[in-house]
């Protein structure tokens, strides 16, 4: 009898920040992934990346407020299911692909093993490979002091390296002796603004290293194995979510958002949300990192979809996200109004 064709699985993962959503966001416009149905797990009470991505399918699926890795895993598996006994009785349209974006605090081989745990995933679903998003500015940093950003690294097939038009050039040296020490055996990628085609990415996966058991375990050149370390991973992680009412200040939010990052140091993770600003009218998706440019990106919603809940998602690590939401609201009020009078600097 002739094996039954499984579903592969695509894994993007990466650190907070690295460009994942930019990378899918580009490979779903293309005929490689057509169709593919995708799952974006955030982190926060507000998801956001799911409605940055736009799909020939249905909406992506977003499984938010918990890491697929550990909290959320039965849910991922949950839907997997679903979505398998939905293609099969024809209630949504066949894909041939399933692409999931991580959260920016995963661990790939966590994943797999929770999907194994699943016998309807196990036997109809199977990972084609991960790619991991890699920043060049920062990622030397991050791995140094995230063991999920390490785990990511080692758990690759293959690296998008992303961010090398913004990194110095120490900054992309230290990048790729970390890859060449903790990943030798992943193929690495430039990714300039999520320029990486399918195609390049599908031929490095398909190595004999991918199309495997959802269970299968990488090993270094060591020969250990990088199982997930703990399921507790995220008990230092907080997030929380600071709505922002009217219009703000562009100068105002991105002097008060570098603040936060000086005063909390490696403690603040993420800050990235949707806004209004006192000098455009449409809602804009804005991104913070520690000692670069508030990045400000326009927010085209597909047909007849509400644009996103203004607001900033903050994510911290050792530290009350809460409390780097407080300290942000006390440096926006202390900035002058914008000029529009029926402006609102932060909600209460």
């Amino acid at each position: 009898m002739a094996a039954r064709a499984r579903v592969p699985i695509l894994l993007l993962t990466g650190f907070l920040g690295s460009g994942k959503t930019t990378v899918l966001a580009r490979w779903l416009k293309t005929p490689e992934f057509s169709g593919a149905m995708t799952i974006v797990n955030e982190l926060g009470e507000v998801g956001l990346d799911d409605r940055l991505v736009q799909t020939s399918n249905d909406a992506p699926i977003l499984l938010e407020n918990g890491c697929a890795c550990c909290a959320a895993s039965e849910d991922l598996a949950a839907t997997l299911e679903r979505l398998f006994w939905d293609r099969l009785h024809r209630k949504i349209p066949r894909f041939e692909w399933v692409l999931i974006e991580t959260t920016g605090i995963a661990e790939p081989q966590a994943i797999r093993a929770a999907l194994a745990r699943n016998d309807i995933v196990s036997e109809r679903y199977e990972i084609a490979g991960t790619l991991t998003v890699f920043d060049a500015r920062r990622g030397a940093d991050l791995a140094a002091l995230h063991p999920e950003c390490e785990a990511q690294v080692r758990d690759a097939d293959a690296i998008a390296l992303s961010m090398t038009d913004l990194a110095d050039s120490a900054e992309e040296a230290a990048a790729r002796a970390t890859l060449a020490r903790l990943a030798p055996h992943a193929p690495v990628f430039e990714c300039v603004r999520g320029a990486l085609s399918p195609a390049t990415a599908l031929g490095a996966l398909r190595g004999e290293r991918v199309a495997c058991g959802l269970d299968h375990q990488h090993t270094d050149a060591c020969g250990h194995d990088h199982a997930h370390r703990s399921h507790n991973h995220l008990a230092d992680v907080s997030t929380s979510f600071l709505p922002l009412g009217g219009r703000v200040s562009p100068e105002a939010l991105e002097a008060a958002t570098d603040a936060a990052f000086r005063a909390f140091g490696p403690q603040l993770l993420r800050i990235k949300g949707a806004a209004r600003f006192a000098d455009g009218d449409a809602v804009e998706i804005v991104q913070a990192n520690p000692g670069a440019p508030l990045e400000r990106t326009p927010y085209v919603p597909p047909e007849g979809a509400e644009p996103p809940r203004t607001g900033l998602t903050i994510i911290a690590r050792g530290a009350p996200a809460s409390d780097v939401a407080l300290a942000i609201t006390s440096l926006l009020r202390a900035f002058p109004a914008p000029a529009d009078a029926n402006s609102v600097r932060v909600c209460p």
